[in-house]
């Protein structure tokens, strides 16, 4: 297998274009067929529900605009008067709430998060989700753990770089990282992924420990990385695992790197969906935990994360907070 094995595709083409709620099975209340989409009306509907019927059919096809009302990591500018006129202002810029905005499907569906908007689990037990990642194919929205895209550049020393950040106590080599393909990658230290991109760079992911106290950032920086890019502010990080992930996954064409033999570490490849990309990238964090089988991460483009949280669902995996992995990670 050759990283051309691994092509761009489209999702789009893989997720059929009719919105029906009906592939929400009930986990519980909150999940009933009209909590994300709107059922049919019938033909003696009012021409504003006629017009309301045929936008939820167009859904799919549309792209969105996320709210940024989720911090997601990155830095922003808060106004604490609420007498200030920037308040206001500032009010107006927020783009409106529209179909398929992740946050808003989250909070239909009973999303419980916390100050920064990260969901933390739906309802008020995390029992039955912690049972999901046990034994069915859960979504996740990890987007408080941090997406970079590091650099070494000339003067910058990787391996240094990723022995440090992942806490290492084993010595990397320059030839184990040089030799990392285009659409493979490594899990070091079994803490940190790290997938490698064709312009020589690394996409890696770090930890909401590593976020919070700015690692990734001093690290790079001691290190003389050349490049050093937080992607929270644009991406979205979603995660698929539990023990029927393939079988989910394989109908929607997004599997292949799950396919991909075990020589293939880390294997990485790039959709489209709307024309924004969506990547794709296998990893191993999971297994032994949520399965025998490797987890898919999803790096999303925030302008159309809640359709692909929406197609991911509708395949069949469950909605899951980071409250239940962390009780099974634990």
């Amino acid at each position: 297998m050759t990283t051309n094995a691994l092509p761009k595709r489209c999702l789009g083409c893989c997720v059929p274009s009719n919105c029906d709620a009906s592939f929400l099975r009930k986990r519980r209340h909150r999940l009933t067929v009209n909590n994300i989409f709107p059922a049919p009306f019938s033909s003696s509907s009012s021409r504003a529900a006629k017009a309301k019927a045929t936008k939820a059919e167009k859904v799919f096809s549309t792209t969105t605009t996320t709210r940024r009302r989720r911090r997601r990591n990155s830095e922003r500018r808060s106004v604490n008067n609420e007498d200030d006129p920037l308040l206001s202002f500032a009010a107006q810029l927020e783009p409106p709430k529209v179909d398929l905005d992740l946050e808003s499907l989250q909070e239909d569906l009973g999303a419980v998060v916390d100050e920064n908007g990260f969901v933390l689990r739906y309802g008020e037990e995390i029992e039955e989700e912690v049972k999901i990642l046990r034994n069915e194919c859960a979504i996740i929205d990890r987007s408080e753990w941090g997406i970079f895209r590091v650099a070494s550049g000339a003067e910058g020393d990787m391996v240094k770089f990723l022995e440090t950040l992942s806490l290492s106590s084993e010595k990397l080599s320059m030839e184990e990282i040089g030799s990392i393909q285009p659409g493979t990658g490594k899990r070091v230290n079994g803490k940190l992924d790290i997938y490698a991109q064709e312009s020589g760079a690394f996409l890696v992911i770090a930890s909401r420990e590593d976020v919070k106290e700015n690692r990734v950032e001093t690290i790079a920086k001691e290190c003389k990385m050349s490049e050093v890019m937080n992607l929270a502010s644009r991406c979205v990080l979603l995660t698929a695992c539990g023990p029927k992930t393939l079988e989910v996954l394989k109908p929607t064409g997004l599997a292949m790197v799950l396919e991909a033999g075990k020589e293939y570490e880390n294997a990485h490849a790039v959709f489209g969906f709307e024309n924004r990309p969506v990547v794709c990238c296998k990893t191993n964090e999971f297994v032994g935990e949520c399965g025998e089988e490797s987890a898919m991460n999803f790096v999303v483009d925030e302008g159309v994360a809640g359709q692909v949280w929406a197609a991911i669902i509708k395949a069949g995996a469950f909605p899951v907070g980071t409250e239940a992995l962390d009780a099974i990670l634990q």
